[in-house]
């Protein structure tokens, strides 16, 4: 055991189970502590049984960087097996190659490059067991740190252990129920006193106890500070004055460095500013201010640094620190111009140039965009908002300072940092010369604010904006509006600026048909514009039209105007077309509304499946407000599958948010399918209470009308909810929706109404255009109630028979067996019910893969179509097929067409 390790045997043996545990699965084991305490001592014993056991070993380390290098730490960790890069799927290999700049392909997406992260690992460790090493991973660079953090997640069975070692507590992302969690404190006593003896046995007994109580159990602190006393007084017989631990290794660090020769404490300075330094670098650099190569030995005898694979490296984070703080102004600056002179590095040259820089210079800004927009062709976009913010500081021009700032906020929103992107954004206002700039920042913080769950500003900030544009160009303003617009219909704020909004888009002339224009106010007012474009909407779908805002849009349009076939359609079809040139984030957004309308279609599994893939995507990419809306169309799909486990489980889900932040159609499609679930479970009067409060989203509220109708009338509401019927019919007169009027025939015949019969019949003739297959067997099923009950047998049972066979298609199980009641009732034996696919054995992420797979897929094309590594896909058809009773890929359509009627697409 090396020297620091004296008093770690309990972490290290725990280290050596978790080692010996990776046969069973992956492992991640956290090492936290103050600096010195011996992680990284720690972590290399750990490392080196590992690979005495036969581990491949991949390792990489934060540094103090100032300037944003994406992706550096990565290309570190995985530079040595990026051959084996071949065997991901197509887009996975891509994202990664060009996130290196290895190949020039289109801005990768970050959940794209960390896939592709997770596949190459668990690529090698099919291979062979792979130990991965991240040492300080608070330095990391923000790209790296993503993709560390979800691999970490997802370890599962892959045979993978990582080693992280960190000082603070910001390890949340890290967290899985395979967390190996050490945190080290100083060493007892006895330990430590060993050590002392170990690295300073010569000094005398007083100067060792009064070492100890210094170091107070800290390893680094025993090592450096017995050096210093030892080198300073024979004997060690002054010490300084008491200090705090980290203070007097400062102390310690400074002393060492002290006796250096000036030039080598240039080249010093110069390792400290950047900590990517080549030996090749630093000796340039170091040749234009006076220190040649010779001035390097005095350095590396002094033991401050070491070179490792021909990279400068402290050997110890906070000697870099004491170097660095130790410096003057003048000192670093000049360090700063002269690596800005020889690194090639095109991104860190210019870091280091704007570092070197005391005022405004718009050439220098200029290229720090440049640098920026490299960046972010890259993926980087952390490392892109960072390069755009200092663009942005070094600009003498306002106006170029607040179109800068703009792209740091868009390129914050998109790597994630979405407070980042609104901070950013409330810098620029006041400084956006023109309109666009206006609007691109307008946008930014609504779609950041809307898709993170983040509190709105003040609701003067579009007015303030229009009438900053009121001069300017009709579209830019029409774009404005149209994302306030959005704005309003996800979540209304208090008095609303809905009027005023409907003012200016009526106000504004344009040229030719703008359907940003027709979306907003489809939105704004989907009654009153019903007639005029209603009709238009699915003219709005690609190839007609493939703005990717119309794209993101028409689908919410759709459904508030009570189309839900076109809302459908929209979804779809905006989901195909961004797969390819948008980014997750749209394509999760997109799959959270359609799982809602595929369940309310009758695809209800395929609905459940959208809903858990476009969670697991929001949930990664930090959206919160899509995750809940995902995890609110689950809860609606398992509510109509009558699995009130599953349905609890999401429905808690969306109220992980709060619910001034949801989105209202989140809160409201929750509470409808607690309501759906409690009507199944003839819990009448619990399912009237929550149907009865879905006003915060009226399209939730018009589609759960017959639900509630039923409560009502289990529950002595009949009175109460006929007004509410009587105002939807209105709506349904205004809308034209066969969809909308079915659900009112049916609740006035449910309520008892004038005539019942005709209004039944009215409701099943509507049925026959309206897309919603699960409300037309509801409808049927009550019109073969009330014809049952008006001994109407005959009749009743065409209705229950239909019925029964909807539910059993779509796997709605409390309502199969409902209406097989019914048809008993009716004297008829019920036809066998299918297995649902999907059912308990299956989970959605299973079924979806199983589809895709007999839609003739491949492992790797199933992968990148659902963000899983084509491994796990692997796993997971070789746990179905067994369930299936199959034992082939070719056996697949044949078995899902005996489970379901669902075909595979």
């Amino acid at each position: 055991m090396g020297e620091k390790l004296i008093g770690r045997t309990d972490e290290l043996d725990r280290l050596r189970a978790a080692i010996s545990a990776v046969d069973d699965g992956g492992v991640l084991a956290v090492i936290t502590g103050d600096a010195g305490i011996g992680k990284s001592a720690l972590v290399d014993e750990a490392a080196a049984v590992a690979r005495a056991d036969g581990f491949l070993e991949l390792r990489c380390a934060g540094t103090q960087s100032e300037a944003p290098s994406g992706f550096a730490a990565l290309h570190e960790l995985l530079h040595p097996v990026l051959g084996r890069a071949a065997a991901l799927p197509p887009r996975q290999r891509q994202a990664l190659l060009g996130a290196f700049g290895i190949e020039e392909n289109p801005a990768p997406e970050r959940l794209m490059v960390n896939l592709a992260v997770l596949g190459l690992l668990e690529e090698l460790a099919a291979d062979r067991k792979v130990v991965v090493v991240v040492e300080d991973l608070q330095w990391l660079d923000r790209s790296t740190s993503d993709a560390i953090a979800f691999v970490a997640r997802r370890l599962g069975p892959s045979r993978l252990l990582m080693l992280v070692t960190s000082r603070g507590d910001e390890l949340d992302a890290l967290r899985s129920a395979s967390t190996l969690q050490l945190a080290l404190g100083p060493l007892p006593e006895d330990a430590a006193a060993r050590l002392l003896d170990d690295v300073a046995g010569s000094l005398s007994r007083p100067v060792k106890d009064r070492v100890l109580r210094e170091a107070a159990g800290n390893p680094l602190a025993l090592t450096e500070l017995s050096r210093v006393v030892a080198d300073e007084v024979p004997g060690g017989s002054a010490l300084p004055e008491f200090l705090p631990t980290t203070r007097r290794l400062e102390r310690a660090f400074l002393d060492q460095v002290a006796g250096l020769p000036p030039a080598s404490r240039t080249l010093l300075v110069l390792a400290a500013v950047d900590q990517a330094l080549s030996v090749d670098e630093l000796f340039a650099a170091g040749q234009a201010l006076g220190a040649g190569p010779e001035a390097f030995d005095a350095v590396e005898r002094s033991g401050v640094v070491e070179v490792r694979q021909g990279v400068i490296r402290f050997r110890h984070p906070l000697m870099r620190s004491v170097v660095h703080g130790a410096a003057s102004t003048s000192e670093r600056r000049g360090s700063h111009r002269a690596l800005s002179a020889v690194i090639g590095d095109p991104v860190r040259s210019v870091w280091h140039r704007a570092a070197a820089a005391f005022a405004a210079d718009e050439q220098l800004a200029a290229d720090l965009e440049t640098a920026a927009a490299d960046a972010g062709l890259r993926g980087a976009q952390a490392e892109a908002s960072a390069l755009f913010d200092r663009a942005a500081a070094l600009s003498p021009d306002p106006g170029q300072r607040g179109r800068r700032l703009a792209a740091s906020a868009e390129n914050a929103r998109r790597a994630g940092l979405t407070r980042e992107a609104v901070r950013a954004v409330e810098r620029a206002l006041p400084l956006a010369g023109n309109a666009g700039v206006a609007v691109q920042l307008a946008s930014t913080e609504i779609v950041s604010t809307l898709m993170a769950g983040l509190p709105l500003r003040s609701e003067t900030t579009v007015p303030d904006l229009l009438r900053r544009l009121a001069q300017g160009d009709a579209e830019e303003r029409v774009v404005l509006l149209w994302a306030a617009a959005v704005q309003l219909a996800l979540r209304p704020q208090r008095s609303g600026n809905r009027q005023l909004l409907l003012d200016e888009l009526d106000s504004v002339e344009l040229e030719r048909r703008n359907p940003l224009q027709q979306i907003a106010l489809a939105l704004l007012d989907p009654e009153g514009r019903a007639p005029h474009l209603r009709d238009q909407l699915p003219t709005l779908l690609p190839p007609a039209v493939t703005d990717p805002r119309v794209l993101l849009t028409v689908g919410l349009a759709a459904e508030r105007m009570q189309d839900l076939a076109t809302a459908q359609a929209g979804l779809l079809a905006g989901y195909h077309h961004l797969r390819g040139t948008g980014g997750t984030a749209d394509e999760a957004h997109l799959l959270a509304w359609l799982a809602c309308a595929r369940v309310l279609t009758g695809s209800v599994l395929d609905g459940i499946a959208d809903a858990a893939l476009a969670e697991r995507m929001a949930t990664d990419l930090g959206l919160t407000s899509v995750a809940t809306a995902a995890a609110a169309s689950g809860a609606l799909g398992h509510a109509w599958r009558g699995d009130a486990a599953e349905t609890a489980r999401a429905v808690e889900r969306t109220r992980s948010q709060p619910a001034d932040l949801a989105w209202t159609s989140t809160v409201a499609r929750s509470n409808w399918a607690v309501g759906v679930l409690a009507l199944q479970q003839r819990r009448f009067r619990d399912a009237w209470i929550v149907l009865n409060d879905l006003s915060m989203d009226p399209t939730t509220r018009l589609w759960a009308l017959g639900d509630l109708a039923e409560a009502a009338v289990r529950s002595g509401k009949t009175a109460e909810t006929a007004e509410v019927v009587a105002v939807a019919e209105k709506e349904a007169a205004a809308f034209g929706s066969a969809h909308l009027w079915m659900l009112v025939h049916r609740s006035h015949a449910v309520l008892g109404g004038d005539d019942p019969a005709e209004r039944f019949e009215a409701a099943v003739e509507q049925a026959q255009d309206c897309p919603a297959v699960l409300e037309v067997a509801r409808t049927r099923l009550a019109y073969g109630e009330w014809l049952r009950r008006e001994r109407r047998i005959a009749a009743a049972r065409e209705q229950l028979a239909a019925a029964h066979h909807l539910f059993d298609r779509c796997g709605a199980r409390l309502w199969t067996e409902r209406a097989a009641a019914e048809l008993r009732a009716a004297g008829v034996t019920p036809a066998g019910v299918r297995e649902p696919c999907g059912d308990v054995s299956f989970t959605p992420q299973e079924f979806q893969i199983m589809r895709l797979a007999a839609a003739g897929l491949t492992n790797k094309e199933i992968a990148d179509q659902i963000y899983l590594s084509h491994r796990t896909v692997a796993a997971h058809l070789y746990k179905v097929f067994p369930k299936l009773g199959i034992t082939s890929r070719g056996q697949l359509v044949e078995a899902l067409s005996r489970l379901s009627d669902e075909s595979p697409s």
